[in-house]
């Protein structure tokens, strides 16, 4: 009776099974609106072409990110969704898309990894899980309800860490386009009117047609993405960052990596959107929680553009951004100095930022040594004659000061040297960008500026200033050496003693920068570079005060430093330091505290290096003349009293 039922009802459940399936297959599937068909065609034809910058050799050097498919990141068995509480808050390992579609306002996702101390482990993770998920973006068309007749389309770009002065867990960047059409259909009709690309806390927009925007088969826009930061910029350009710009600079000279994106496209109304995307209904960070701007950055859903775009485009976006001169007049330029301090001070703040009193103990020992340094000298009785005498390396310093107030129009002259170098640098730096076919406004250093012809310039601006750097050493120490004989001293006088010097000067520099080159070369060797350097730092003075020959200069110089190399070495890295550092530091300051464009501050910057040079010299030439002294009254030792250390000893 069983058996007889049984075959009967399979036969009945097996048809039921296939008309459910046959209706089901014969169903239409969930309708698309004409208007997300229209916008998906859009955001088709206007997705963005990416030029990543070079891949570096390690895992902090170059671009190591690229646009991250989200799905790639959730689920990953090393990320964490962690709750605004203190520890334990581990909400969930491995959350998925719908996990975040709950919403979680303050908590946020925790990557494999240590933000302030990235290492390699996030560009491994990055390429472990993109090499599986094709690069991605985001395209979102919506309008802005203060603007009915226009219509916003943007892509979101979403990188797993930003590797840049504020590294964080994760990074979100846009481009926006921006139509004058009321619906996707009517967008599809005409064109954009305007793009903005987000860089840091800002925009930069560009007209449809700019010079500046490059556009690929007429509708595709080129995006550079800044290595790191991933800032997206409009061309191959060093950029500088101040306020929305971010803080520091920005690198896209080197694209190396040209990407064409997979479109996801995201429907325009909310519940649409959010049964494909989930995730972009969570109100958490997508980075790991750390103090400052080196916390995690919110998402697309939570940013003021995704709700009123064209609002927040009006109150944002600006014209340009600020390009770092590639070119200098002469000595350290006060923007390159700005993008090396920036990062060295980031990464300082970073290694301590979870150790307090790590970075309290490094400020207490840095105003400690400056203040040691200060207290350990002598700055009074200062006169700048006679030349020949004991100094305290204060008193060389104050005493170069002095002379400067007694002979304006001699160091005015002397000044001027550099400032003819650097009109020679200015044009060396012109031809560099004539060469390469670009615009010479000394802004613009591109891949193409690299090369034989690159090196060449760099070589000659080096071997510039070092000759000019000889020949002002050179000159102030004839001027001391006629003032103190009681001869007549002015600048025609003193370049004439330096021209009937110039074959040993000239031999003298060639052996100092040549030894230094090549042991600067080998790192190894880089201490031996550093006590060649201030051995024979006195060689040029001994040239031109003692009338020496290139050998015997250089003998000489090591004399007078032996068995006190180190009281030599402080006191010349703090006068050499003090004029190198006068220019850029007044050009940080100008950047910071002003808006005048980068070239201007640069001239700046190095019209105050063409007046410390001199000053430089002239304590440099003071401390040879200590030496010199101390070496003679006490020929076989040099162990007299150092007046620095005497000073200390018997109080003030």
């Amino acid at each position: 009776m069983t058996v007889r039922w049984t075959r009967p009802l399979v036969l009945a459940l097996a048809t039921v099974l296939f008309a459910g399936l046959f209706i089901g297959a014969s169903q239409p599937a969930a309708a698309v609106s004409p208007e997300d068909t229209a916008a998906q065609t859009l955001a088709e034809r206007y997705s963005p072409v990416v030029r990543l910058q070079k891949l570096g050799t390690r895992c902090d050097d170059g671009e190591q990110f690229q646009p991250t498919d989200v799905n790639a990141v959730l689920g990953d068995q090393q990320v964490a969704l962690r709750g605004p509480w203190r520890p334990p808050d581990l909400v969930k390992t491995q959350p998925e898309a719908t996990d975040l579609g709950r919403g979680y306002p303050g908590h946020f996702l925790d990557f494999p990894g240590d933000p302030l101390r990235p290492g390699c482990d996030y560009a491994e993770w990055s390429a472990q899980i993109n090499s599986t998920h094709p690069a991605t973006v985001y395209a979102h068309v919506t309008g802005d309800p203060a603007y009915p007749g226009k219509l916003s389309l943007e892509y979101w770009f979403f990188y797993i860490f930003n590797d840049y002065n504020n590294t964080h867990e994760g990074d979100w960047e846009s481009v926006q386009l921006v139509f004058d059409a009321a619906t996707p259909e009517a967008a599809l009709a005409t064109k954009p009117t305007a793009v903005g690309f987000s860089q840091h806390g800002g925009a930069e927009r560009a007209r449809w047609g700019d010079a500046k925007l490059e556009i690929v088969d007429g509708t595709h826009p080129v995006v550079y993405p800044a290595a790191g930061s991933h800032a997206n910029k409009y061309g191959q350009r060093l950029y500088l960052g101040r306020g929305s710009e971010g803080l520091g600079c920005d690198d896209t000279t080197r694209p190396a990596t040209e990407l064409r994106p997979n479109v996801d496209y995201v429907p325009m109304a909310r519940a649409d959107y959010l049964k494909e995307y989930p995730w972009l209904a969570f109100e958490g960070r997508w980075g790991e929680r750390q103090r400052s701007f080196f916390d995690g950055p919110t998402g697309p859903n939570q940013k003021a553009s995704w709700v009123a775009p064209i609002q927040d485009a009006e109150a944002t976006w600006r014209d340009d951004s600020t390009v770092v001169p590639a070119g200098k007049v002469l000595g350290p330029s006060g923007t390159g100095v700005f993008c090396t301090a920036v990062g060295t001070a980031s990464n300082l703040l970073r290694e301590t930022l979870d150790r307090i009193w790590l970075l309290a103990l490094i400020l207490a020992a840095l105003v400690a040594l400056i203040w040691f340094a200060a207290s350990r000298t002598r700055w009074t009785d200062a006169e700048p004659l006679p030349a020949r005498r004991r100094r305290a390396w204060g008193q060389t310093v104050v005493s170069a000061l002095q002379l400067l107030r007694q002979r304006p129009g001699l160091f005015g002259a002397f000044a001027a040297t550099f400032v003819v170098l650097g009109l020679a640098t200015l044009l060396l730096a012109d031809l560099q960008a004539a060469r390469r076919d670009s615009p010479t406004d000394l802004g613009a250093p591109t891949e193409t500026a690299t090369g034989f012809w690159a090196s060449l310039v760099a070589l000659a601006i080096t071997i510039l200033t070092a000759a000019t750097y000889v020949a002002l050493l050179a000159a102030v120490t004839s001027t001391l050496d006629r003032l103190d004989r009681g001869e007549p001293a002015t600048a025609a006088l003193t370049w004439r003693d330096v021209r009937a010097r110039a074959r040993p000067l000239t031999a003298v520099a060639v052996r100092y920068f040549v030894v230094i080159a090549v042991l600067t070369i080998i790192v190894a060797t880089i201490p031996l570079a550093i006590y060649y350097a201030v051995s024979r730092a006195f060689a040029i003075p001994a040239v031109m005060a003692e009338q020496a020959s290139a050998s015997t200069a250089l003998k000489r110089s090591r004399q007078l430093v032996k068995g006190r190399w180190w009281r030599t070495a402080g006191p010349l890295a703090i006068i050499v330091g003090l004029g190198l550092s006068v220019g850029p530091i007044a050009g940080i300051i100008l950047l910071l505290a002003t808006d005048w464009q980068p070239t201007l501050i640069n001239v700046v910057s190095s019209l105050l290096f063409a007046l410390a040079m001199p000053l430089v010299a002239a304590a440099v030439v003071y401390l040879y003349f200590d030496r010199s002294v101390t070496h003679r009254e006490s020929p076989g030792s040099g162990d007299l009293p150092d007046p620095d250390r005497t000073y200390s000893r018997q109080g003030r």
